[in-house]
Parts: C-alpha cells; sequence; structure tokens
C-alpha cells in the first residue's frame, strides 16, 4: 500500500504514482526511484534525466516520467535545516535540479527495505533523521532573515485565515513590495505558493481525519473544490484522486 506520512515539517510520500505533468512545488522534493530509475524534465533544460535520485528545489518547473518506479518523495520545507543538509550531499547538477546523492546505495537500499516492511511513522521519521548527512561547518547556511521566520510562524499558526499582503507586512514593519521580494529572496518561492502549499497538508490531516475531499478542501481555505483541484495539479502534477481517490489505495498518516 502507498502511504502519504505528514510530520510538522516534513512530508513522505512511498508507492506508485503516474507520470507527473509540468508542475512548481511549494517545497523541496528528494524524488527517488525505489527499484528503477525515473527520467526528470526541467524547465529550460536540454532534455530528460534518467536517474534514481534527485532533489527539485522549490519553485523548480518540471516534470517526471514515473514508468512505473516506486517511487519515495521526501517534501523538504525550505526554511528547514534538511534542505541545505541534502544539497551539500547532492553530486552533479546542470540547472536547478540537483542529482547523484553521495549516499545514494544506502538511501536506496534502506529504502526498499522500508517498501517491503511498511514501519510506522516513528520508524520512518527516524530513517529520514539517519539518511540526512549534517551540513558539513563550513557550508552550513545562514538562518533566514528573522522578519520573514516571523511571517512564516504566522502563517502557520492559522493556514486557514488568509492574512492579506497588507497586514503580513505591516506585522514585520516592511513595504508589501519588498515583502514579496524579500520572501522570494530568502524562501525560493513565491508567498502565496508558499502559504498554498501548506493548506495541501491541511487538506491532507482532514481527510485522514475523515473529512471528505469537498470539505478538507474548504476547511483549508480554498474557495471551493474546483479551486482546491486546479491548486492541487499545479502544485503536483497529478489530479488529486491520484492520492485521495479509493483507487489511489494511498494511506496518509499524521504523525
Amino acid at each position: 500500500m502507498s502511504k502519504l506520512y505528514i510530520w510538522q515539517n516534513r512530508g513522505f510520500f512511498m508507492g506508485r504514482l503516474p507520470d507527473i505533468s509540468e508542475h512548481r512545488l511549494g517545497s523541496a522534493a528528494l524524488c527517488v526511484g525505489i527499484d528503477q530509475p525515473f527520467r526528470v524534465l526541467e524547465s529550460e533544460s536540454s532534455g530528460w534525466r534518467e536517474c534514481r535520485i534527485a532533489l527539485v528545489p522549490p519553485g523548480c518547473l518540471h516534470e517526471i516520467q514515473v514508468g512505473g518506479a516506486i517511487m519515495a518523495i521526501l517534501f523538504i520545507e525550505p526554511e528547514s535545516p534538511d534542505y541545505p543538509a541534502i544539497q551539500n550531499a547532492m553530486l552533479d547538477g546542470e540547472w536547478q535540479c540537483l542529482y547523484g546523492l553521495a549516499h545514494e546505495a544506502e538511501v536506496l537500499t534502506a529504502l526498499q527495505d522500508a517498501w517491503e516492511l511498511q514501519p510506522d511513522a516513528a520508524a520512518i521519521h527516524a530513517l529520514i533523521d539517519r539518511l540526512i548527512p549534517p551540513p558539513a561547518p563550513e557550508k552550513r547556511q545562514e538562518p533566514l532573515d528573522g522578519r520573514i521566520q516571523r511571517v512564516i510562524r504566522l502563517m502557520k499558526e492559522d493556514l486557514t485565515h488568509s492574512y492579506s499582503m497588507n497586514e503580513l507586512a505591516e506585522y514585520i514593519n516592511l513595504s508589501p513590495t519588498r515583502l514579496v521580494h524579500l520572501f522570494k529572496e530568502e524562501v525560493g518561492v513565491p508567498i502565496r505558493r508558499f502559504r498554498q502549499w501548506h493548506r495541501m497538508r491541511v487538506v491532507a490531516a482532514l481527510i485522514a481525519k475523515g473529512d471528505t475531499l469537498t470539505d478538507a478542501a474548504l476547511g483549508a481555505g480554498f474557495a471551493d473544490s474546483s479551486h482546491f483541484s486546479r491548486a492541487f495539479r499545479n502544485m503536483f502534477g497529478i489530479t488529486p484522486s491520484s492520492v485521495f481517490g479509493r483507487a489511489a489505495n494511498v494511506r496518509i498518516v499524521i504523525a
């Protein structure tokens, strides 16, 4: 059975997916072909690249040909220390995505075992902790601008509340225009996409609690189910039914 695990600062999918059309995530994503390679096409790149592991940065326009592979996808918050740690462990990349994880063989073996054993959320989280290398001291990323950290905390406190750009800017004593530019510069994605990304997490959590897809979308702040479906496809490159439909056979685990 495919599973989607959701923690406060991480998300992890393991299972089967259809080919993924062009999209931009609101987070970074470490994509792994557990049992075979898959292919990635980055916007404006020279062509498809076959790989077993790829790190997709936040906001990168790309598509993926799964080709029947069992996929593992670790969704990484762009402001978290996980992101620079994994970036520093990647060995290759010509455009935006990075390829060739330094300890790739170990990761593939561990994820193959996890797919066969189907461990609980605590064991998966511990596995991820073990597989993410600590950042080298000389490569430690500077923390986000304190003002942007405050905005992120405010939005995460209540993702269903639609703070206006003026309200968010006033909260940290910036102009709306300066907030928009600084947020994109610091986090890597526009502030609206970042907020929408986290609302998707709310939808998954509500569905896990038994809500219908429509009720979950409304509860997360989307105008209606059509608005959610368009946003989901734009964010993930697949339809909501690919994850939340009965035929998808995906179990959502909120940890």
